[in-house]
């Protein structure tokens, strides 16, 4: 032993091989044995993000048309006509009863239910008036639908909104061919004055949603489930499926999982799911675990059997030339690396190396260069940063308030509502232009305001006495530049976490104070947050690695501290649960966008 280590000891060169060899050995055989589960959860991860896709996209197409009918609805509940049939078809005449009824079918054909997968759209009143769509199946005389099963837990769930039913037999129309047809049933109260005067029945063809569902299943490598709240299964392309109850254990993971593993009639299955908007029904992309974890067998039979045994000979190889050409000590790098000048790096030459010395000593002096480098760049780094941050926000058009305006013009123009189409038209070509146009990322405070007048007054068209927007400023401070897209995340918040849900109309205040600096505040009296609640919100806008919810504010946060400071920003946040919101916000005055 002791020759053995006056051996080893001999030379500089033989110590490194003696340590670094074993401990390369000792590394292959860690990673041969950790190398699966490292491949797997990469493979894993992989795969969820790629099936996590497919959930949207089929998730998405699944509410176009359920919230193309949800607005259809809406719209007819307003309809003067049917409201009239609704209230008084039992104290009509009978020409009276027939001109309201020719009125009411040219509504149905001015609506957009004439679609393929659109059985039919009934409306059946509580005082005995019932209809169809024209031209479409016909309902039975004596078809008693307000009393099916169906209806009857329709009747009790409904308060004011929307219920979806799960498959069932349409047997109030005449047989077509001697059968029923499969439905599914989005039912709609019509509700005046606090009373429900009827509902708005829209059947869709099961069979038809169902292929519309598994369409984007192109190489069945999956299986596409859709479950409705209380975990009964609406769509799947196994039909003997339909209406079967997810276990209660599947139905727990669905409440706290984005994905998981679970065993679904004897096989091993990957989930990855989203929720409805439209209906808060449940989207399922469904893998046999063992398509995961095959690839990462292949590839592990392959890295233990061909790489690594080519990898541990190429690592002696290299180990032994080292421990071979190493010959010098390491004093003369020490020594220019304790006089070295950040301020004026200069290049590391050690004199009669190997070229291994050579390396290292480049990579010092790049390492030194880099240095200097990085102390220089890391202003400008944060700043692109949070450029990149606004420029992120401008190319984000909400495709539903999109689509919910051109909704509105639709409906103002069917209405004859010219001005309002004007107004409305106008609202949104400020909305589409300020938010476009991303070569300008910092604004006036007054072309601030005017998106986000331009943003509630499509709201308040919306929805009618539901949303006022009050601004208290003085006229000198309009033209203070701000980061653009400062306020909207703000009043974005307000509205949708705030008003959206409250009962009763609601009011968002956006007072502007000038000092030395500008001090903004936006209150709403919304539904507000508890004192936990809103004690968690103030941890997550201030933490950087945050994605969740309210990331608006967090970046509203970010780009107001780069540019002012750690005292800039959000300085405060106040609320009572119930009754208010309040941010106030600290922007500095006089920024230079660089």
């Amino acid at each position: 032993m002791k020759k053995l280590n006056q051996f080893i000891n001999h030379t500089f060169g033989r110590r490194i091989a003696a340590y670094f060899i074993p401990a390369i050995i000792a590394l292959i055989l860690v990673i041969n044995v950790i190398s699966n589960s490292i491949y797997f959860s990469w493979f894993l991860q992989e795969s969820q993000q790629n099936i996590r896709g497919m959930v949207k996209q089929g998730n998405y197409t699944m509410d176009l048309y359920f919230q193309d009918i949800k607005t259809t609805s809406v719209l007819l509940a307003e309809n003067e006509e049917l409201v009239y049939m609704l209230t008084g078809y039992d104290k009509m005449s009978i020409q009276e009863r027939f001109y309201t009824q020719e009125e009411v079918d040219k509504i149905f054909r001015n609506t957009g239910l004439m679609e393929d997968h659109i059985l039919d759209c009934m409306v059946i009143g509580l005082n005995g008036y019932q209809t169809n769509m024209p031209d479409h199946a016909e309902l039975k005389e004596n078809a008693d639908i307000l009393n099916c099963e169906w209806m009857k837990d329709c009747k009790d769930t409904l308060r004011g909104g929307f219920y979806y039913t799960g498959a069932h037999e349409a047997d109030y129309y005449y047989k077509n061919n001697g059968q029923y047809k499969n439905v599914l049933s989005v039912v709609f109260p019509v509700i005046r004055y606090g009373d429900c005067l009827g509902y708005i029945i829209t059947d869709l063809d099961f069979y038809k949603m169902n292929e519309i569902v598994n369409a984007g299943n192109q190489t069945g490598e999956f299986q596409y489930l859709v479950a409705d709240e209380e975990g009964k299964i609406v769509f799947s392309a196994e039909t003997e499926e339909i209406n079967e109850q997810l276990p209660e254990y599947v139905q727990e993971k669905l409440e706290k999982k984005d994905s998981f593993f679970f065993d679904y009639h004897g096989k091993e299955m990957f989930c990855v799911h989203e929720e409805s908007s439209a209906t808060n029904w449940k989207f399922l992309v469904l893998t046999p675990k063992e398509r995961l974890t095959q690839p990462g067998a292949r590839v592990q039979k392959i890295l233990f059997l061909g790489v690594l045994p080519l990898f541990i000979g190429i690592t002696v190889f290299l180990s032994l030339k080292l421990s071979a050409r190493i010959k010098r000590p390491l004093e003369e790098i020490v020594e220019q690396l304790e006089q070295m000048d950040l301020d004026h790096p200069s290049s590391f030459i050690v004199k009669n190396s190997v070229g291994e010395i050579d390396y290292l000593a480049e990579k010092i002096t790049k390492m030194s260069c880099r240095i200097t480098h990085l102390v220089n760049q890391v202003y400008k780094a944060e700043i692109k940063r949070k450029d990149a941050q606004i420029e992120a926000l401008i190319s984000q058009i909400n495709p539903h308030f999109l689509y919910n305006t051109l909704q509105l013009i639709k409906t103002e123009s069917i209405k004859g509502e010219t001005e309002e189409v004007r107004d409305t038209i106008n609202c949104l070509s400020c909305f589409l232009r300020y938010t476009i146009d991303n070569k300008k990322l910092y604004v006036t405070l007054a072309e601030e305001l005017d998106y986000i007048r331009a943003y509630m007054e499509i709201y308040r068209k919306r929805f009618p006495g539901k949303y006022t927007l009050l601004i208290h400023m003085e006229e000198e401070v309009q033209d203070n530049i701000i980061p653009k897209l400062t306020l909207q995340p703000v009043v974005e918040n307000a509205v949708k976490h705030g008003m959206s849900k409250k009962n009763g109309p609601g009011v968002i205040q956006i007072t502007v104070t000038d000092g030395p600096d500008l001090m903004v505040v936006i209150e709403d009296n919304g539904v507000g947050l508890d004192d936990r609640s809103l004690e968690n919100l103030v941890q997550r806008i201030h933490n950087r690695d945050y994605t969740g919810s309210h990331v608006g504010l967090q970046n509203v946060q970010e780009r107001l501290e780069l540019d002012g400071g750690g005292d800039y920003g959000i300085v405060k946040m106040e609320s009572a649960e119930g009754e208010y919101f309040k941010v106030y916000l600290r922007v500095k005055k006089g920024i230079k966008h660089v």
